[in-house]
């Protein structure tokens, strides 16, 4: 069976009032020299007249009633419902264009966690995402859709750059509920004892009691649920003079989690306040990143004492409890170490882990 081309697509032709000028002057063997002539008018406003350029006013509809016959409400109409063909056009176009960028976005996502209204068209999805992320059109996004390319996985995946958006601004809007002191390096610095005492609180620790007391030192930190081809399990960045630690669920590990944030406070202390800091915790060799890596590592668990505890060679359970009793810190945040340095098996200690469930 021969194949079919497919056929460009050619925009609607709309027939311009000039279009029936052109047909009265055929029919009469008129120029539209002779017709310029007998309306007093230059040939070239004639001729923008007759291809739709130029707009048929009240005055020019009389002069057209005079020499061509038709009354001048018939070319007032005419020219009304031309432009109004040609605005409704426009609509269409803006419409079907408006359409295309929302299904660049997880949309059904969204709806299911409740940042949108469930609409069943793309241009009711297209007014949901404008009231999200608070714009009047979706290209204003440009700025953070633009992050994404430079945000790669080790795995060579690139991130969904409307996904990615969609995720940073529900961070945001969450962030700008909170209540915050103002922000002090220097009050942060001095109670990371206080942030690490908290590891050892649970799951309650993490995603209630570390919000609230961030906030009373001018931080936000606010629990973002994972999206799909996000890849992101944390983010820090600033609004203004307030910084925002932004955590996704991705991992969902009480350790995992804890590590993730003080890799983010790393950022906010120590990197500049005008840059995003995305991140998926893989082997990212950016100096930031394990600048950061290892504050968190070594706030969690001071160098010495690590060493220490793994120069004896027991990671049996009393060790491990009795170590995390001794540095104040959780008894999963061990594990996760020693399984992340290969010290122990994966398959061992692993009733010692802490699920943090999305709410």
């Amino acid at each position: 069976m021969a194949s079919v081309a497919p056929t460009a697509y050619t925009p609607e032709r709309i027939s311009p009032p000039g279009d029936t000028i052109r047909d009265i002057l055929e029919d009469t063997g008129m120029s539209q020299a002779d017709l310029a002539r007998r309306m007093g008018r230059p040939a070239n406003k004639i001729n923008q007249i007759v291809q739709g350029k130029k707009e048929i006013t009240a005055d020019t509809a009389l002069e057209l009633e005079s020499v061509l016959g038709l009354p001048a409400s018939f070319w007032m109409n005419r020219e009304q419902n031309y432009r109004l063909a040609l605005s409704e056009r426009k609509q269409r176009e803006a419409q079907a264009q408006a359409c295309e960028e929302a299904k660049a976005f997880p949309c059904a996502e969204m709806a299911r966690l409740g940042w949108i209204e469930k609409q069943t068209t793309w241009l009711g999805k297209y007014q949901e995402l404008l009231r999200f992320f608070g714009t009047a059109k979706l290209n204003a996004l440009k700025g953070a859709v633009d992050l994404a390319p430079s945000f790669r996985k080790s795995d060579g995946k690139t991130a969904n750059p409307q996904a990615l958006a969609a995720w940073l601004c529900k961070g945001l809007i969450e962030a700008q509920k909170l209540e915050r002191a103002e922000y002090s390096k220097q009050a942060t610095l001095a109670n990371l004892e206080a942030f690490r005492a908290l590891t050892c609180r649970g799951a309650k620790g993490l995603t209630v009691e570390l919000p609230a007391f961030a906030a009373s030192l001018g931080i936000a930190v606010v629990f973002v649920p994972h999206l799909q081809k996000t890849y992101v399990g944390g983010a820090a960045y600033w609004q203004g003079d307030f910084p925002i630690i932004q955590l996704s669920y991705r991992g969902s590990r009480l350790d995992i989690l804890w590590f993730n944030f003080f890799h983010e406070l790393g950022h906010i202390l120590f990197h500049s306040s005008k840059e995003t800091y995305l991140d998926d915790f893989s082997a990212d060799q950016h100096p930031h990143e394990l600048e950061a890596n290892q504050f968190a590592a070594d706030t969690l668990i001071s160098p010495a004492a690590w060493s220490e505890f793994i120069s004896n060679g027991n990671f049996g359970k009393t060790a491990v409890s009795d170590f995390s009793s001794a540095v104040g810190i959780a008894e999963s945040i061990v594990v996760g170490r020693l399984h992340k340095e290969g010290i122990i098996p994966q398959t061992k200690l692993q009733e010692y882990y802490v699920k943090v469930l999305e709410h």
